[in-house]
């Protein structure tokens, strides 16, 4: 559930058992609260998709294929991308049933 007003103080609420599919009597949350984004102070939550981190991306990305039999990289910070929820999950997905088939 997103958020917008002014008045609340996250951005988004996640219940997780409606990700998982897992019949349950229990659940956790997750809220998500904003935070400005200070260079050189603070991480960025998202990729910031400029010239020199597109270059440090591509960097990562030949070698993470030295390791692709042992570790999988995927969602935002694997694919350096930004997703809203239903698409990293649809990423995640998909990236599932590529590995499940062996492709």
């Amino acid at each position: 559930m997103n958020y917008t007003n002014y008045e609340v103080p996250y951005t988004r609420i996640i219940e997780h058992k409606h990700f998982e599919g897992v019949d349950t009597n229990s659940t956790w949350i997750t809220r998500e609260y904003p935070t400005q984004y200070i260079p050189d102070v603070t991480d960025p939550y998202y990729p910031v998709n400029d010239k020199e981190n597109n270059e440090m991306f591509s960097k990562y990305k030949e070698e993470a294929e030295q390791v692709k039999e042992c570790v999988l990289f995927g969602g935002r910070l694997g694919e350096y991308k930004y997703y809203d929820m239903h698409q990293v999950i649809e990423s995640a997905l998909n990236f599932i049933k590529k590995e499940i088939n062996g492709h």
